[in-house]
């Protein structure tokens, strides 16, 4: 800690601020008043010029919200004892006039001009005195609220909270500069009723009296070391903590109400040792005396308020009960943050940071806890989809996500190539160089090629020429490759070619514009193991050019033409791979179990290529056959994903019924083999129990209606965990299954759905209502009541979005086409125009048999002369359903016949049983 300072001296050489103007410290007094809904404070800036020539203006970064008394504004300059000059005047405090002061609303900036010129290497300290307004809600940079300490009391009790790092919110609460890379220390005081403490950055050294009684006091922290202004917050409460181990480290609490403390205990406990583990992984201690994290009431954003020495969380997060990994996980993902975010701070709002904090969530959490799911396996597969989403661009905070996870997957594949203490070392140097600094996402891969070059990654003259190379285009496309690898069996070569991965195949609507996405390409490890050895090479990995096709010599792999190769083995890199079906088939044929990774990336890659009209269904269901016989949860948890997806694709088809009972043949094995739940299981098991029964459910499983009702008539709704968990895995089936008389059920919860509660639940309701059932009658009545009922229960959105869902399921899709044809003339003339073209969209568009054709065509010509108005409508819906029904001959014929002789095959039950930690964590 004795660097503080002298780092604090040596970054103003290495800063361009505002002119040549920098700060040097802060001193910092603040005095909010809860209730009131004000706050007042006073800031006294060191600041020094670094540049050649004198100035006579300082700029402060202030927002046009927040007040400056004018009058009370000064600049002084300080005494230097150190100084050489011989001028008197430099052994004294000497205040400046102030000539002018402006206040720029429009760029909130802050100009302060001075008759006498400030001078290189001196210091001066600005003092300004100001107030403003606490904000209501979390949004805010500083904000007030209330929280109640037991559900049976009544009484309200007021916090405040700093939350400055979203977009940079210092100079919402105080005139500062707020650049990251002009960092220095800061000393902060806040007063406050006596009855309440203040939780900040640094530790608490002193309070003073401000009121003679002692209603008011003031509480003073100490120092901190360099750090951007952003890095600072304040929490004042009356918050209490659960008992605190004593450790060598740094102090660490875990803040809450009082009646959710006993809550609060397995974060208590686990985190010192996050705290240590990341202090091993960065090679670098704890910079802060003191950490704190809060459970705050009222906060719902899933990203903490991320602050130095000081994080607050929603409630639910620390005190919820979660298995042990899940916990560990969370607080390293964001703990981590106190070295990559304050300790070094990135000069730009980036991604990396929080793809960095994933990264090392996942190292320090394995270490303390073995988890079931390997989250970061199921979030790469979950990535393809993501990207399929239409108008996933729109969405920022969305963008961001992916983003960070996508930069994870890069770091990770580069932890491969690298290995693991080679790139745990690379990291622990960019940390070194850049503590107490700012530093740019190039900073990183710069350092990240210096480690390269050392560890025999990358090689002088030769291409690729730095990590940045590598990483720029897995960084620039907002899609994941599919690499196709095709053997040549007359010699040693194989054809290896790369595209991004677009899921669309010749079914999809021919009114879709193509996605454009031709011009990405990779760099891409070579990687390849074979069925004679299966062990994946750690050295001298070379990367394949980013280009579309390209021959590769595989000679020294010295693998026989009757063995199977694998490309990527368990996804070590974030893409799929597609084989030549001789290879698909010598994988098919497999004796032996695959290793767990590398069995959840065959059922992986073989079924979204099936699913992307990459590989013939027939070939991914012989691949996939290895789930028949599968014991690993983490297998299964990647099928169910797929299954769905799966059950989706082939509605309305003569395979979906078959697929429904191969689908639930295996499913009652894994049902079986979970056995009842137990009061002591992990939540890993009974989540993963609750998956498996939802998708068995879908199937037709006949106890699930029963278990339904049951877990519905001890549910309370006013209990939102009990509701969340009704809704989530048993709605659909009591819709599904249950009498009309429990349908209606559901339908009650919407028609008089609160205003003031999430309309997320009100909508999955809704969905639900519309797409579960399992006959006609259900389905006609929800059409009845939104579409021909006049009490305007349901908005136009409810409307196109029952139409939508509805139409998606078969037995919905074939009910929405009899209900147009028999309600033709009232829907065509009391419809708003918007809904009645989409219903007659998706009512002719949706038909995937000869004889749905043939109907649908039928109608239309029998009609024509009252369709004119949606006519090109109706033909261009026509032409999708020729497609698709093209389509499920071509694909799903042969799929058809492989299912009928599965299904006729002697089924012999697969005995096993999960455990709570399965064989792969172990072994």
């Amino acid at each position: 800690m004795a660097n503080w300072f002298l780092a604090s001296c040596l970054l103003v050489t290495f800063v361009i601020a505002h002119g040549s103007i920098v700060p040097r410290g802060y001193r910092l007094d603040l005095h909010p008043y809860p209730g009131d809904g004000v706050f007042k404070g006073k800031v006294r800036i060191d600041i020094i010029n670094t540049g050649n020539k004198s100035v006579d203006s300082i700029t402060l970064d202030v927002h046009s919200t927040l007040n400056v008394v004018d009058r009370e504004v000064k600049v002084t300059r300080v005494a230097n004892l150190d100084s050489s000059e011989e001028d008197d005047v430099s052994m004294e405090e000497t205040s400046l006039t102030v000539t002018k002061l402006e206040k720029r609303k429009d760029t909130h900036k802050f100009q302060i001009t001075t008759k006498q010129s400030l001078k290189k290497d001196i210091t001066y300290q600005v003092e300004i005195l100001f107030d403003g307004t606490l904000g209501s809600d979390t949004s805010s940079p500083f904000y007030q609220s209330t929280y109640s300490n037991s559900k049976h009391s009544q009484q309200k009790k007021w916090y405040v909270a700093m939350n400055l790092m979203k977009g940079g919110g210092a100079h919402f609460v105080f005139p500062c500069f707020e650049k990251p890379n002009l960092k220095t220390w800061i000393e902060l005081s806040v007063a406050h009723k006596g009855d309440f403490h203040v939780l900040t950055t640094m530790p608490l050294i002193d309070t003073t009296n401000v009121t003679s009684e002692g209603v008011w006091v003031r509480d003073h922290f100490s120092r901190s070391p360099p750090m951007s202004v952003n890095s600072l917050a304040m929490f004042q409460s009356d918050f209490k903590h659960p008992p605190m181990n004593d450790n060598n480290g740094a102090k660490v609490g875990v803040w809450g109400k009082e009646d959710i403390l006993r809550s609060l205990n397995t974060a208590q406990k686990m985190l010192p040792a996050v705290l240590v583990n990341l202090e091993l992984y960065l090679s670098r201690p704890y910079p802060l005396p003191e950490l704190n994290l809060v459970a705050l009431p009222g906060y719902t954003d899933d990203k903490p308020i991320d602050a130095w020495g000081l994080q607050m969380f929603r409630e639910v997060d620390l005190s919820k009960k979660r298995d042990d990994f899940w916990v560990a996980h969370l607080l390293a993902k964001y703990t981590s943050l106190q070295w990559t975010d304050h300790l070094t701070t990135p000069l730009f709002p980036t991604s990396l940071t929080l793809a960095l904090s994933k990264f090392l969530a996942d190292k320090v959490a394995w270490q303390l806890e073995k988890p079931v799911f390997n989250s970061y396996v199921s979030d790469m597969y979950g990535m393809y989809l993501e990207y399929d989403k239409p108008g996933f661009r729109e969405i920022k905070s969305q963008m961001e996500a992916l983003n960070a996870t996508k930069i994870q997957f890069v770091l990770e594949m580069l932890e491969h190539i690298f290995g693991p203490y080679s790139f745990r070392q690379t990291i622990q140097y960019f940390m070194s160089s850049k503590e107490y600094h700012a530093y740019s996402e190039t900073d990183f891969w710069n350092k990240l090629s210096d480690g390269a070059y050392h560890a025999g990654v990358l090689k002088r003259n030769e291409t690729p020429v730095s990590i940045e190379q590598i990483v720029r285009p897995w960084l620039q496309a907002d899609r994941l490759p599919v690499v196709t690898f095709r053997r040549n069996y007359v010699n040693t070569t194989v054809q290896v070619m790369q595209e991004p991965f677009v899921l669309n195949d010749d079914e999809d609507d021919v009114s879709l514009p193509a996605k454009n996405t031709a011009n990405y390409l990779w760099w891409i490890p070579n990687i390849v193991v074979s069925q004679s050895n299966l062990t994946v090479q750690v050295k001298n990995i070379t990367w394949l050019k980013p280009i579309a096709s390209q021959e590769v010599e595989m000679k020294q792999y010295n693998f026989s033409n009757s063995e199977f190769v694998l490309f990527n083995p368990g996804s070590l890199g974030p893409f799929i791979v597609n084989y030549d079906l001789k290879n698909w088939e010598l994988i098919a044929q497999y004796p032996k179990r695959f290793p767990v990774k590398i069995r959840q990336q065959l059922l992986h890659d073989s079924l979204t290529l099936a699913l992307s009209g990459r590989l013939c269904y027939v070939y991914a269901f012989n691949v996939s056959k290895l789930i028949e016989q599968e014991p690993e949860p983490a297998v299964w948890k990647t099928y169910f994903g797929l299954a769905t997806r799966l059950r989706a694709k082939f509605q309305g088809t003569p395979v979906a019924p078959k697929y429904d009972l191969y689908l639930k043949k295996m499913l009652k094995s894994v049902n079986a083999a979970l056995e009842q739940p137990e009061r002591t299981e992990s939540s890993w098991k009974s989540n993963f129990r609750a998956e498996n029964k939802r998708l068995l459910c879908e199937t037709g499983h006949a106890t699930c209606l029963t278990e339904a009702r049951e877990v519905q008539s001890r549910t309370n709704t006013s209990n939102p965990d009990e509701d969340k968990l009704f809704l989530e895995n048993y709605l659909c089936i009591l819709l599904g299954y249950g009498t009309l008389d429990e349908w209606e059920f559901g339908l009650h919860r919407i028609m008089y759905y609160p205003k003031n509660k999430s309309q997320t639940e009100r909508l999955f309701i809704f969905r639900s209502l519309a797409s579960c059932p399992k006959n006609e009658t259900k389905f006609v009545r929800m059409l009845n009541l939104t579409l021909m009922s006049g009490d305007h229960k349901f908005s136009e959105e409810d409307m196109l979005t029952m139409l939508t869902v509805m139409s998606t399921v078969s037995l919905g899709h074939e009910t929405m086409f009899k209900f147009m044809m028999k309600n033709f003339e009232y829907l065509s003339t009391k419809l708003e125009k918007t809904v009645w073209e989409y219903f007659i969209k998706t009512s002719f568009s949706n038909f995937r048999t000869e004889e749905g054709l043939n109907r649908a065509i039928e109608f239309y010509q029998k009609n024509k002369r009252h369709f004119i108005s949606v006519d090109d409508i109706i033909k261009t819906a026509l032409e999708k359903v020729k497609i698709q029904v093209d389509w499920v001959k071509k694909h799903l014929t042969p799929l058809d016949g492989w299912l009928t002789n599965a299904l006729q095959e002697p089924w012999r039950p697969h005995e096993f049983q999960f455990r709570d930690v399965p064989s792969f964590v172990i072994g």
